[in-house]
């Protein structure tokens, strides 16, 4: 039985060598593994597969990154644009606050220069008022109360005021006594007006 034993133990071990040096020797003469693998196979295999994902996510974020450089590149472009734009906008803001200014000194001046042309307006005025009361004061007291007589009240009160007291009520006491009567009231409401 040992014999036996012995003996089917050398078969089994020539037998393995045997076929493991056949099945060696057609992996030599076979073409390598990846040469033969049908596409279909390609597909399935994970590694493969792993790697069409990861160029498609690289060329996924390669298009992403160019679309992006050209979204910056035409904000800088709009932002360049928006700052030369604040740029001619500040400038036509300080060229208008330098028109408003100009603007407000020559009103400043047109109101002096008013002033001016209503005070000596005034001033001229007055003096035509003076003036004639000077003329009515040289007259005799009788003839310029018959001239009073038709003058208007406010020409009356006016020539009056710079009159001499003394002269204007002598030709007040010739004058018409209704109208003596509205022009001492007009005097009054003058002198009134000049004390408030």
């Amino acid at each position: 039985m040992k014999a036996k034993t012995v003996f089917l133990t050398i078969i089994l071990f020539f037998s393995l060598n045997i076929f493991s040096g056949l099945f060696y020797a057609q992996e030599e003469e076979a073409p390598p593994a990846e040469e033969t693998v049908p596409e279909e196979s390609a597909k399935e295999d994970p590694q493969a597969i792993q790697d069409q994902e990861l160029m498609r996510a690289v060329s996924y974020y390669e298009t992403m990154k160019k679309e992006l450089e050209e979204k910056e590149k035409r904000l800088n472009e709009k932002e360049e644009k928006l700052n030369q734009l604040e740029q001619e906008l500040e400038l036509k803001l300080e060229n208008l606050k330098k028109l408003d200014e100009k603007v407000k000194d020559a009103i400043a001046n047109l109101n002096k220069e008013k002033d001016l042309h209503e005070r000596r307006i005034l001033e001229a005025e007055e003096q035509k008022y003076k003036d004639l009361s000077k003329v009515y004061e040289n007259m005799k007291a009788k003839k310029a109360a018959q001239i009073v007589n038709n003058m208007d009240i406010e020409v009356a009160k006016k020539m009056f005021s710079y009159m001499r007291p003394q002269v204007a009520a002598e030709i007040l006491a010739n004058t018409n006594p209704e109208k003596a009567a509205l022009i001492s009231s007009a005097l009054t409401k003058r002198e009134e007006l000049v004390k408030k």
